[in-house]
């Protein structure tokens, strides 16, 4: 019998919305059914729904469906199709953006994104990993893509037993490919590149932080240069931080091709660099950094990083200037942002105006079901 069956301390999340089986809440773990989709029950025998079993993860379910009917190929279309009409304004051929956001489109581990005519899909679980052919010709006769990779290299894969693979699938092959956010142009690794290729989750922060450009802006954890080439189409001169040597060519490439003349690349530790500057003063600062809390037991290191991070920026910043800061890390809720943000804030003896809250692009969806889906948090500070 292939079924699952569930603690008595599993049904209530369930009931409530949650996606998410612990292997803790599994009455029955069998390893030889591992990435399939099962049946799951009560311990006393009632249907709850279909789920995608994962015996290595701490994770061993992730609920697609609840209705008793069996998953097949025309239901993971309709699927696609439902989150395609989320998405009513997909954008421009040559834009960039996220089709299939895993659990925030009811589609626990499948990533689809979209670069100017390459389809890039990530299968995080073996689930979606075993449908993944599947998978990739419901997409190519979806949404006819020019060419479809497959960006197996996530490194949760590992969690879920799985190994990391890139390859590039049916279609004519583009790599690098150039892309357009705004106004500018982006080129795009969609072999190497971060995540799928890009960032895309703080697309719509981009264009958000431009409104704010003064004169003198600093984008810290630069990567592409998302924000600074943003706010050099309005500030007097952006100075970007960014650590790693492949990304800084990446970034200065993408301001040659914008013709962007104002901005200075600095590749530098950006905590190293926050120690030995002190005397240049900005009118605005962007912090947008790498999760410091990938899981619960970080939280404490997370919280000084972030806390160190914010205070020396501040410190930084002209009277009335912008700070724009971030955090990725869904542990790192959005009230331990805030608290630290204002105890950076009383070290530095400064004081704040909250102007703004952003969040992950509108084409990243999370659920309130689901609060792991909701993990990017912005403020956007004027600091006296």
């Amino acid at each position: 019998m292939r079924k699952v069956k569930l603690s008595t301390s599993a049904l209530k999340p369930l009931k409530s919305g949650h996606l998410w089986v612990y292997q803790t809440e599994v009455e029955n773990p069998r390893e030889e059914l591992n990435g399939e989709l099962v049946p799951v029950e009560s311990v006393k025998g009632d249907f709850i729904g279909w789920g995608f079993y994962s015996y290595h993860s701490k994770i061993a379910l992730r609920m697609i469906s609840f209705a008793p009917e069996v998953p097949d190929r025309e239901f993971f279309r309709q699927k696609i199709l439902r989150a395609k009409e989320r998405r009513k304004e997909l954008g421009e051929k040559n834009s960039a953006f996220r089709l299939i956001n895993a659990e925030g489109d009811f589609f626990p581990g499948l990533i689809a994104d979209f670069y100017a005519g390459q389809l890039v899909i990530q299968c995080l679980i073996p689930g979606t990993d075993k449908i993944k052919e599947i998978l990739a010709e419901l997409f190519w006769e979806e949404f006819k893509p020019e060419g479809i990779w497959f960006r197996n290299d996530a490194r949760s894969r590992e969690l879920e037993g799985l190994a990391l693979e890139v390859h590039f699938w049916k279609g004519e092959k583009k790599n690098p490919v150039e892309i357009k956010e705004g106004e500018l142009w982006f080129l795009v690794d969609l072999e190497k590149g971060h995540k799928t290729g890009l960032y895309l989750d703080q697309k719509e922060n981009h264009l958000r932080a431009k409104k704010w450009a003064k004169a003198s802006c600093l984008d810290l954890f630069s990567y592409q240069g998302g924000f600074a080439l943003h706010l050099a189409e309005q500030a007097e001169k952006v100075l970007a931080v960014e650590s790693s040597s492949a990304m800084v060519e990446i970034l200065e490439e993408n301001a040659r091709r914008n013709q962007v003349k104002n901005l200075e690349v600095i590749r530098a530790n950006v905590f190293e660099f926050l120690k030995e500057s002190k005397e240049e003063k900005f009118d605005l600062i962007i912090i947008d950094p790498p999760p410091f809390a990938r899981s619960k037991k970080d939280l404490a290191s997370a919280r000084k990083g972030y806390l160190d991070l914010n205070r020396r920026a501040i410190e930084l910043l002209k009277p009335g200037g912008i700070l724009i800061t971030y955090s990725c890390s869904y542990h790192f809720q959005f009230s331990d942002f805030f608290q630290t943000l204002a105890r950076a804030l009383a070290q530095a003896g400064r004081a704040g105006i909250v102007k703004e809250l952003h969040t992950q692009s509108s084409d990243h969806p999370y659920l309130f079901n689901l609060p792991e889906t909701w993990y990017l948090k912005g403020f956007v500070v004027e600091v006296s």
